[in-house]
């Protein structure tokens, strides 16, 4: 569990030397039906996507870590002006693989009364794009109505 206690080291020097507040750690897992390789080509690809700076990319282990940072022009009080902190770990086989992370938000500190809600929903916006690029929908059966 070193790279856990890593992540934990980093933002809480990231929380008291910064004037910011990270939010809760949330795990989760998502089932690939995709070799873990493939299941880690797919998760690099989705964050750099969506603009996340990389710390740790481990293809052997299957370990990413990253920050998506906020644009300098971010206005205060919105989703751009959030920090998403994310560590993954892709396990598996040739044939299924499994994504785990570990992600929390961070805001500055004038967003404090905020954050819990406008954080908390950028970080799960952000999660649910990388799983549509990490696992994607199946396809819909031909001839069955799309929605």
């Amino acid at each position: 569990m070193r790279r856990q206690s890593c992540w934990v080291g980093c933002i809480a020097v990231l929380t008291a030397c910064g004037g910011l507040t990270a939010g809760p750690e949330v795990a989760a897992t998502t089932p690939v039906p995709a070799s873990r390789d493939s299941a880690y080509t797919r998760a690099r690809r989705a964050l750099t996507a969506e603009s996340f700076t990389l710390d740790v990319t481990d293809s052997l282990g299957g370990h990413l870590t990253g920050m998506r940072y906020p644009s300098a022009n971010a206005q205060m009080g919105s989703a751009a002006a959030c920090r998403v902190g994310l560590a993954l770990d892709v396990t598996g086989g040739s044939s299924e693989s499994e994504v785990k992370t570990d992600s929390r938000w961070i805001s500055p500190a004038p967003m404090l009364d905020q954050a819990p809600k406008i954080c908390e929903q950028e970080r799960q916006d952000v999660l649910e794009r990388l799983a549509q690029v990490i696992a994607p929908p199946a396809p819909a059966p031909e001839g069955s109505p799309r929605g």
